[in-house]
């Protein structure tokens, strides 16, 4: 990865790295690390062919609903951010969009982005925006800015995008450092769609709900042979908890007569489900994700519009009661898996982090914890608030660090921007003698945080075709 510099934002070498020691930390140890992404959204099939993007539309703007969100903040018509302006009006209604966006970390992101991929060190607006449409135009259409020549750019080791566990995984046999991660929102609510087409894909039909499980199981044995060690669930604003009460094999035969099951009954069998497949994660060691907190149903109008994932979510409640409660069912059966809780609540941030020392087990540090900044609060407050409530509420050298979550191919530059800001509160921290001036010391829990803790959590995943 090349360094970031953009001298006209006062992007340069040191950006972010205010001390000497977070200098040294750095460009010494951490910005060379290779990369481990355990949760993205990258489009797989775009990489499986090597996509040769058209313009920089297609490759930075067209899916990212981040840059959706602040436009319409900005007040652009939404024919020049999904509607049928071309990719280049596209591009400047962006451009004249992105210096208003100081102290977002899309301003940030951009030039980043910008700078690192395409050496461009002018920062981007108006003025700017047509000489860095035709630089980066005439850079994609080298095949090393192709999709596969653009993640070679990141020294990337294992990249996890999610799956639906339908979907077919042939296209990662075909890329080395490409993983599926399996995604579990297509899963629950169970319907009898979902459930015939699960049997469809196992070949049989599913009766019952040893038939359900035995297909689960199956499924996620050919996730396992091709590297996927990663598994992640929605748990949304609204989100309860409920025990096994014994009745979700009734409740199971009464969606498959296609008999309406009420709201308590359909999260009952939701909540069996998760515990179901929990199981399966701990059988394979793999690690359970849970995003909690994301209020998505807020604006009809712009999810009739642009579906929905187009960048209008909200922030709701994260239930920590209801997370614990499914842990604590896991945990009494001997099969809790490997946990990261992610919080789009940052009032959530202490919860979560305490709850890390209520489920531990020997010989696994930091088996429940909880994830880095996510979504909208990735950025430099949010992933600082994250570091001070993870080293004080659990222990900081345990932590795996960041993950993009994420539809750009260029996003990786947040890798960088997360190990900028954690090496540069660590030099703060030890300046104010907050933290040891014990230089071994930080640059062990630095390199922890960023590589090796994540990279623990992949067992044999890197030698695909072998358990």
């Amino acid at each position: 990865m090349t360094a970031c510099i953009n001298k006209g934002l006062n992007m340069d070498e040191n950006f972010l790295l205010n001390t000497k020691l977070a200098q040294r930390l750095y460009h010494e140890h951490i910005c060379s690390l290779p990369v481990i992404d355990y949760h993205n959204h990258l489009p797989v099939k775009d990489i499986a062919k090597n996509r040769n993007f058209g313009d920089l539309t297609e490759l930075w703007i067209a899916a990212d609903p981040y840059k959706h969100r602040a436009m319409r903040i900005c007040g652009i018509d939404e024919a020049f951010i999904t509607g049928k302006a071309s990719g280049y009006d596209k591009f400047a209604a962006y451009s004249s969009v992105l210096p208003k966006l100081a102290g977002n970390p899309l301003y940030h992101w951009s030039n980043m982005e910008l700078s690192q991929v395409f050496g461009i060190e002018e920062p981007l607006c108006a003025d700017s925006g047509k000489r860095i449409w035709h630089t980066a135009n005439r850079a994609l259409e080298d095949e090393s800015y192709f999709a596969q020549g653009l993640l070679r750019r990141f020294h990337i080791e294992y990249a996890a995008p999610c799956c639906t566990i339908l979907e077919d995984l042939g296209p990662f046999g075909e890329i080395d450092s490409l993983y599926p991660s399996l995604r579990g929102d297509g899963i629950l609510p169970l319907t009898t769609e979902f459930v015939s087409q699960l049997g469809q894909n196992r070949g049989g039909p599913i009766r019952n709900w040893e038939d359900l499980k035995a297909a689960f199981s199956s499924r996620l044995d050919e996730f396992h042979q091709e590297g996927c060690r990663f598994a992640d669930h929605a748990l949304d604003h609204g989100f309860h908890y409920i025990p096994d009460d014994g009745h979700n094999e009734r409740r199971f035969q009464q969606l498959m007569s296609r008999e309406p099951l009420n709201l308590q009954d359909s999260m009952a069998l939701s909540c069996e489900v998760l515990r179901m497949l929990g199981s399966e994660y701990a059988a394979r060691g793999w690690t359970m994700q849970l995003h909690a907190g994301a209020m998505r149903y807020t604006s009809s109008r712009l999810r009739s519009m642009t579906g929905p994932a187009g960048g209008y979510a909200g922030i709701g409640n994260c239930a920590a009661d209801d997370l614990s409660g499914l842990l604590n069912d896991l945990e009494q059966k001997g099969s809790l898996p490997k946990t990261i809780l992610f919080t789009l609540n940052p009032s959530c941030n202490e919860a979560l982090s305490v709850l890390s020392g209520s489920f531990v087990e020997q010989g696994m540090p930091g088996k429940v914890q909880q994830g880095c900044a996510w979504w909208w609060c990735d950025h430099i407050k949010g992933i600082r608030d994250v570091l001070e409530t993870f080293s004080a509420y659990s222990v900081l050298s345990v932590f795996y660090g960041m993950t993009t979550d994420s539809r750009s191919l260029l996003s990786f530059t947040r890798h960088d921007y997360f190990r900028r800001i954690l090496c540069g509160w660590l030099g703060e921290k030890s300046e104010r003698m907050e933290m040891p001036r014990d230089y071994e010391l930080l640059r062990d829990i630095a390199e922890d945080i960023c590589y090796r803790n994540a990279k623990r959590l992949l067992g044999t995943a890197l030698e695909k075709g072998k358990t």
